[in-house]
């Protein structure tokens, strides 16, 4: 009998996950690239990072991260930081820290390490 396909045999794995999954682990940056994130008709700008580290995730081991953080997202708008990261400049060490504005709000920013 001729078994019967479901959708998980086509499910494709993304090769990044959440930045959020590194806590607050120094990495170093080595290549930037736009990846925003869809939802119906929304879209929120963010950014996918390479690091020059490999994390264990959840059993995999993985170097590729991305964010809709809005502060780390405006960083990585800077087209010079861009250029020089993704051509042979790395960045950091760096790492998320969660930090309070001036008005009271906790918002998570991208820090020297």
């Amino acid at each position: 009998m001729e078994r019967i396909a479901t959708l998980a045999d086509y499910a494709t794995i993304g090769d990044s996950v959440s930045l959020a999954k590194i806590g607050d682990n120094a990495f170093t940056i080595t290549f930037i690239e736009d990846s925003d994130y869809t939802q119906g008709t929304d879209v929120t700008k963010g950014v996918k990072i390479t690091t020059k580290e490999t994390f264990e995730i959840e059993g995999n081991f993985i170097n590729k991260f991305y964010t809709t953080r809005v502060d780390i997202v405006k960083k990585f708008n800077n087209e010079r930081l861009r250029n020089d990261v993704n051509n042979g400049k790395s960045l950091g060490p760096v790492k998320c820290v969660l930090e309070k504005s001036s008005s009271g709000k906790n918002f998570y920013n991208l820090v020297d390490a």
